[in-house]
């Protein structure tokens, strides 16, 4: 994580430092990981709640998914299209100006071959550059090219919300109800219980109702990498710009069991008594998915 020195010069605002912020659910994402399901002893399950408060249920049923994630072996691959777009000015998405500024797109998109090998504590991903800014490409081992945001092994991004490592360190909150693309849901939020490790991800979560699928999780903006160059900008706006940072990830392909991300979206907005800003936005999406290995073993 970190950032360059290139300045974007804005009119009406003060010069944004153009940047690269991380997303810790991405970057330290495994370490999460490995941690989210020891091969020893766990921590102890949910705790008790007042009788008739569906809470504990779903808790216990996310901790199985997640067992279960954590135990599995997967080899799959995927195509991984990015489309990656920053506006300079910021895009006055909602404002009180007469006369707001005409903000200049930078965009950059990319095409992947993108394959994922998870065997025991190992994992390793890696991708073929397809395409670049619709140009052809034929780039092995290609390192990840998006200039604002990474991200990394997606798949195992309900595991460091919800699994019972994790579950510890959370304090969780029922939501109530909502459908996603058609289905019924349970949507819980996680918060740091108390003072939150450098490492901790949270959220919201949207869990299906017939069988405790993980369906959607938009992570809190407090929990990205580098979250203190994003009050920086906001900084910069002036006006009591404030951030509104949304990342929403969905897990939209099931394979024996196992969800699999089809879509991330992210949008960097900042809302001040001028009106509301858009910086950039980031949609990721995963198709034609073809699976070589999808096994697992829970033990209880």
């Amino acid at each position: 994580m970190g950032h360059g020195d290139l300045k974007v010069h804005t009119t009406g605002v003060p010069p944004l430092p153009r940047r690269i912020v991380g997303l810790a659910l991405g970057l330290a994402l495994w370490a999460l990981f490995v941690q989210a399901f020891p091969r020893a002893a766990r921590a102890s399950g949910p705790p008790d709640i007042q009788a008739g408060d569906p809470l504990p249920r779903i808790l216990e049923k996310a901790q199985i998914y997640c067992r279960k994630l954590g135990a599995s072996s997967l080899h799959f691959t995927c195509r991984e299209k990015i489309d990656e777009r920053q506006y300079s000015p910021p895009q006055r998405i909602f404002s009180n100006l007469r006369t707001p500024d005409q903000a200049k797109l930078i965009r950059v998109t990319l095409e992947y071959d993108y394959q994922l090998v998870r065997k025991g504590e190992s994992i390793e991903e890696k991708r073929i550059l397809l395409k670049e800014n619709n140009k052809p490409r034929n780039e092995p081992d290609a390192v990840l090219k998006t200039k604002l945001y990474k991200h990394k092994n997606l798949v195992f991004g309900p595991g460091a919300l919800l699994s019972e490592y994790w579950q510890a360190r959370h304090a969780y909150t029922y939501l109530g109800e909502e459908k996603v693309d058609g289905e019924k849901t349970f949507v819980i939020e996680a918060s740091p219980a108390g003072e939150p490790d450098r490492d901790l991800v949270y959220g919201k979560a949207w869990i299906r109702q017939k069988d405790f699928a993980i369906v959607k999780i938009e992570w809190d903006q407090r929990c990205l990498g580098n979250y203190s160059m994003i009050l920086g900008t906001a900084k910069a706006l002036g006006h009591e710009a404030e951030p509104r940072i949304s990342v929403v990830g969905t897990y939209g392909l099931e394979k024996n069991g196992i969800r699999f991300p089809d879509r991330l979206t992210i949008r960097e907005e900042y809302a001040s008594t001028r009106g509301i800003f858009r910086v950039s936005e980031t949609k990721v999406l995963y198709t034609d998915y073809k699976f070589f290995i999808v096994e697992t073993e829970v033990t209880y």
